[in-house]
This record gives C-alpha cells, structure tokens and sequence, in this order.
C-alpha cells in the first residue's frame, strides 16, 4: 500500500481556462472513495476539490471498509463514480464489493474506477475480464493529470446512461400523459396537467438530470393563457400565478414584460422561446386561438428535447381535447333543452330532476367513476323522466290515487324515454336511453317495464333508483306529503336485495351526507 504521495506532482492548471468558463454550477456529482488509507481520500479530494464537470462541482463521500461503502449505496441511489481500492480488511475486499455492487444490489450505473498499490493481487488483464469495471489504475501512475482525465471519462458514462435512462423515462413519461390527458373534466383542469407535466422536464438541482415522477403544483410556477372574444386570459397556473386564473394578461402589472413579447410575436420560427426569467411556448389551436405556456426557470435547467417531444404531442390533445370539448358542450345543450321541456310541463318534476342529477353525480364521485364520467351521469340523469311529456296532464297530476289502469299507463314513461333517446348515436343520449329504460327495475325483479334482476339491471340504473326514491319519499306531490329523511332512509334500508342492491345501499348510507343536495 502507498504511504507516501509526495512525488505527486499538483498540477491544479489543468483545464482551467476551461473551468473558469462556467461561472453557474447546478448541484454536484457524487463521489465515493472507498479505501482503507485516509491519505488516498485526502489527497483525491485535494487534488479534485475544485473540480467542475459540466457546470457540477463534486461531493465526496468517504467509506474505509466494506460495510461502510454497502452502506452509502444503500443510502444514496445517485453515485456517480466509485474509486475502489482492492486490499482493504482482506486481499480481496474490492472485488467482492463489486460483485455485490452489480450483482446483488444490481447497480450498473455508477462508474468504478479500481486503483490498486498491490497489483500482484488483482492482476490488472484478470480483474478487467472477470470484473464490471470500468477503468484500472496503479496508484504509482495517479498523477494530477490522469486522475482528472480519469474523472471526466468516468463522468461522461454516467451522465450518458443517466441521460439514456432520463429520456427512457421521459418517453414512457409522454406516452403515459397522451393516454390520460382526456381523463380531466374541465379544460382548467387539463391545462393544468399539461403545465405540470413540462414542468417535469427538469434537471435536478442535486447533481443528476432526471425526470420528475410527480410535479409538485407548489413549486412549479407557470401559467397557460388563451384568447377568450380576443382577450388573453390566464386559463390555467400553478404556483404564484394561482391568483391570476381568469385574468386579463393585460391588466396584470407583474405580467407585462411576458404580455410584451406575446404581443410582439416573438421568435417567430421557434415554438420556445427564453426571456430572462422563463420561457415561454407558442402553440396555434384550431382556429387560430393563440394559446400560450409560461414556465419560470432558468434555459440550463430542463430539457428542451423532450419539452419539444411532448409539445408535438399537447398540441394535438389541446386540439382534439377543444373538439370534444365542443361535441360534448353540444350534447350537454340538447339535454338542457330536453330537461327544460319537462321542467316547464310540470314544475316539480323539473325540481326534481334537477336535484337527481346533482344527487347521481356525487354519488357516482363515491363510486369511483372519472371526472368525465361523473359529469356524463349528471347529464344524462337529467332525462331519466324524459317519458313522462307523452303522458296525460289528468293522470300525471292526478291529485288522487292513480287506479290500476292509469298506473300502467304511467309505467310507459320508461319505454317512451327510451325511445325517444335511444336512436341517438351521442354516448350521452344512449346512456340516458337506458337510464329511462331501467330506472323503475328492481333487484328482486318485481320492477318494470321488463322485470330484470340483480346484475341485469345497468348499475347507473340500480344507483338512481335509490336517489330516485328518495328524493320523491322527501318532497311534496300532488297525490302525497312529504316524508322525513329518517323516513326515506328507514324505507331504503328496508328494501335491500327486494327494490335495491344492498352494496350501492350500504354506500348510500354510509355517505349520504355527501351525496343529498
């Protein structure tokens, strides 16, 4: 083993007119030195402590023996290189932590650089065979020079693989997005998550670029902006610009120098462009909306390949999320329209479907449906009695008793909702089809109009039944007064596995403070 390093020439010009370039330094590269002579760490980290790779400086961690080097892998998943010394407590200790290193802890990031005083004990053509190493030294031959041209070619692989690794998970990280962009309800929403998800495009400020598994809205400051009758309006913010959503760009002070260059045009051929404080990302929607992205940070700080990438992708969602957008807005004002020819026919129905739908979607919240979902549901609720304007006035609003006769006639406002909803071809419009069809089936199979049971009723229907009843039980009628809501729920509890699906009751109950409006 080497004791003494005086013949160590510390040469501290080497690259310095390179590394006096790099005035910004973005974390540090982790170093472990694993050696059982406290001289080798103290002149390794002497001889690199001003060392700046790729505007990283280096932060050394020290282990003198093998329980203590396992330990930092265990602790720091980011290690760059390690510098390993092969005779430490045995003659083989270097080797055998890196058979644990690569096999069992299945580490083939970090670089291993293996330095030797005794290379009668790990003959260097041996060691490079049989090893997963990636560079041999002799300690004698560690002068300034070669440990610094060592430590770049070492750091140059890691950042490779890690670069590899990052945009592997920045592919997977785009193909997961497009395929969930259209599970958010409202546009806010879906602006919203496109804001974080560039945001996540990041270099990490700890030393490593990697990509953000999840973008903490708290930290990312941005804000998406869209013309709205030729006014830019902030549409969707994270962080410090939360306060602005729903603002005129224009009349925000602290927004100016941003509106400035979106007035101006900017770079004209490029979709990012920086302006000291962020950037700032053009993309023309459909009909020539001007929709714009602004992220705080510095140009050094993410990865504009895969902010590119992705950017191909968000423009064709914005464009297809605006179209369904649209085509729902579209159904949503048919089924208004529909539901208010009810309400206007007879005014306490239009109450209560409006209290169903509301009803159905909180309960759908519960039951784990999508946002979308949930919004659907509500909608096509709304025309769950859609049948009952082909019904007589003199039996609907009956103030008595309906007699057998007349009640089978009530009974068709289920087939008469149906088919007048059912030869849409709008997901909506099928849905409240069925909704209309089904709502009156019971579980036991004593329901109409086709007496399903169990699982054969649609579980949307066996939901709404239970809303349906209760919320008729609770109001007034022309035919009935109104029952307390202990009364309605003393009713539904009574009806498990007879009028209702145990299952959906027990949810009832156990959220009803959630669900009743």
């Amino acid at each position: 083993m080497i004791k003494d390093w005086s013949n160590i020439e510390l040469d501290y010009d080497f690259l310095k007119d390179e590394e006096e370039n790099r005035k910004k330094t973005y974390g540090s590269y982790k170093i472990l030195i694993s050696d059982d002579e406290p001289e080798v760490h103290n002149v390794t980290k002497m001889i690199l402590k001003d060392f700046i790779f790729e505007n990283h400086t280096l932060e050394f961690l020290d282990a003198y023996n093998e329980e203590e080097t396992i330990r930092a892998f265990e602790q720091y998943s980011d290690i760059a290189v390690l510098f390993q010394d092969v005779v430490m407590e045995k003659n083989n200790t270097g080797l055998d932590i890196i058979n644990r290193l690569r096999c069992e802890m299945k580490n083939q990031t970090t670089r291993i650089i293996l330095r030797t005083g005794q290379p009668g004990e790990a003959p260097e053509e041996k060691i490079i065979r049989d090893y997963d190493i990636n560079d041999y030294c002799l300690k004698t031959d560690l002068t300034v020079a070669r440990l610094k041209t060592t430590i770049i070619t070492a750091l140059r692989s890691y950042r490779d693989i890690i670069r590899l690794d990052k945009y592997r998970k920045g592919l997977e990280k785009i193909i997961e997005t497009s395929a969930n962009l259209f599970t958010h309800n409202t546009l806010s929403d879906f602006l919203t998550s496109i804001l974080n998800h560039l945001s996540g495009f990041y270099y990490e400020t700890e030393g490593i670029m990697y990509i953000r598994e999840k973008a903490d809205s708290q930290k990312n400051n941005g804000f998406v902006t869209m013309e709205q009758s030729n006014i830019p309006v902030v549409v969707a913010a994270t962080g410090s610009y939360v306060q602005y959503i729903g603002k005129d760009v224009r009349a925000v002070d602290e927004l100016a120098s941003i509106y400035q260059w979106m007035s101006d045009g900017g770079e004209k051929d490029s979709q990012v462009t920086f302006i000291g404080e962020g950037f700032i990302i053009r993309n023309n929607t459909i009909g020539e909306l001007n929709n714009y992205i602004f992220i705080e940070g510095d140009k050094e700080r993410y990865d504009f390949d895969l902010i590119k990438l992705f950017l191909a992708n968000y423009s064709v969602a914005l464009d297809n999320y605006l179209l369904n957008n649209m085509i729902f807005n579209s159904q949503k004002e048919i089924i208004l329209s529909l539901g208010g020819i009810a309400e206007k026919h007879f005014d306490e129905t239009g109450e209560h479907v409006d209290r169903v739908s509301k009803m159905m979607y909180n309960f759908s919240k519960i039951m784990g449906y999508s946002p979308a979902d949930c919004e659907k549901i509500k909608l096509a609720s709304i025309l769950h009695d859609i049948g009952k304007i082909g019904l007589p006035d003199d039996i609907l609003k009956k103030p008595g008793k309906l007699t057998e006769k007349e009640f089978e006639i009530i009974k068709e406002h289920t087939k008469i909702g149906h088919e007048m909803l059912s030869k849409s071809k709008l997901e909506i419009l099928h849905m409240a089809s069925e909704i209309a069809l089904c709502h009156h089936e019971r579980y036991d199979g004593t329901g109409y109009p086709r007496g399903l049971k169990r699982d054969e009723i649609p579980q949307i229907s066996r939901m709404i039944a239970i809303i349906d009843v209760y919320d008729a039980m609770c109001h007034k009628r022309v035919y009935k007064e109104a029952s307390t809501h202990e009364e309605a729920m003393e009713y539904i509890a009574s009806q498990k596995d007879k009028h209702f699906d145990r299952r959906l009751v027990d949810v009832f109950f156990n959220n009803y403070q959630d669900i009743i409006v």
